[in-house]
């Protein structure tokens, strides 16, 4: 096992991906799908055995709906989704959730790059953590307000900025689970 990798590899996140493709199959009488998710990194297959999100993925698929997945990630076979409490769309998740942008700054010029990407959003909805990349052994956390507008576009953008580091968009919104294996 790798390193700071959690007892059977497995970690819980979030993501923000775009549904590519998706399938519909049968196993054992029961519908699932077998779908591709890209991001700004790469593309991703799993198969979801939600029944109640069968046509939803494939609606989301065939418009290229960008959504807000839970998952749970492989460490271990640096994978991404074999586990999933839930899917929205991003669109659905910027007006009622409470979000969460955690980044690690390792460059002091990329806060004013961060601070012209942040804009104002709705009261107490959008929290930005950051860690400060000092090399000390406990590195410092700030908060830098809960009121910020936050989406997954955001979320790319401030991933590209040399100096912002881990870029992660979570909801604090706890939802059903459902299962996807790769």
């Amino acid at each position: 096992m790798e390193a700071g990798a959690p007892p059977g590899g497995r970690q819980l996140a979030v993501m923000a991906a775009m549904v590519e493709k998706v399938n519909s199959k049968t196993r054992k009488g029961k519908d699932f799908v077998r779908a591709d998710f890209s991001d700004q990194t790469a593309v991703q297959g799993a198969a979801c055995f939600e029944e109640s999100l069968v046509e939803q993925f494939l609606r989301w698929a065939e418009d290229a709906t960008c959504i807000l997945l839970n998952v749970e990630l492989d460490l271990l076979r640096r994978t991404a989704a074999h586990h999933a409490g839930g899917a929205r769309p991003l669109d659905e998740v910027k007006g009622g959730s409470r979000m969460v942008l955690t980044l690690e700054l390792s460059d002091a010029a990329a806060l004013h790059d961060l601070k012209m990407e942040l804009g104002p959003g709705t009261p107490g909805h959008g929290e930005v953590l950051v860690r400060l990349r000092t090399g000390e052994a406990i590195e410092p956390q700030i908060r830098l307000g809960r009121d910020y507008a936050l989406d997954g576009e955001l979320a790319e953008r401030l991933a590209l900025i040399e100096g912002l580091d881990k870029v992660s968009l979570t909801t604090r919104k706890e939802g059903s689970h459902l299962r996807l294996v790769a």
